[in-house]
């Protein structure tokens, strides 16, 4: 009866919670269907399933974030070297010059998009 104990901890350690795990996502899988067949039998075409279109202006965000993150970047590495000659935060500098371009990067996205959205809205 001894030798059980330690078959019987992993067991439960283990076993429990991916057998727990399997039926809530059964559960959950099986509850998505029965809602989907519901609305077709009521004659409404259920929403496809998959990823939401992404907005017309994700590309045009990366865009200027890349481009912030770039310019912070090479400015950071020029100025450090002069700022912190003798002391050793080149690394601070460089970092606060990146997020300080990352943050205008994302003021000037929205200086460009704001109207634009407004525009799109009214179609």
């Amino acid at each position: 009866m001894g030798e059980l104990i330690p078959i019987i901890a992993i067991l439960c350690a283990v076993g429990l919670p991916v057998v727990f795990g399997g039926l809530v996502l059964l559960k959950l899988m099986s509850s998505d269907k029965k809602v989907r067949m519901e609305l077709a039998k009521q004659g409404i075409i259920p929403p496809p399933e998959g990823k939401t279109p992404p907005s017309k202006y994700t590309s045009l965000r990366n865009g200027f974030l890349c481009i912030g993150i770039a310019i912070g970047l090479v400015l950071g590495v020029i100025v450090a070297p002069d700022v912190a000659a003798t002391l050793d935060f080149q690394y601070l500098i460089i970092g606060s010059s990146v997020l300080l371009f990352l943050g205008l990067a994302y003021v000037v996205f929205y200086l460009v998009v704001k109207d634009k959205k407004e525009f799109d809205d009214a179609e």
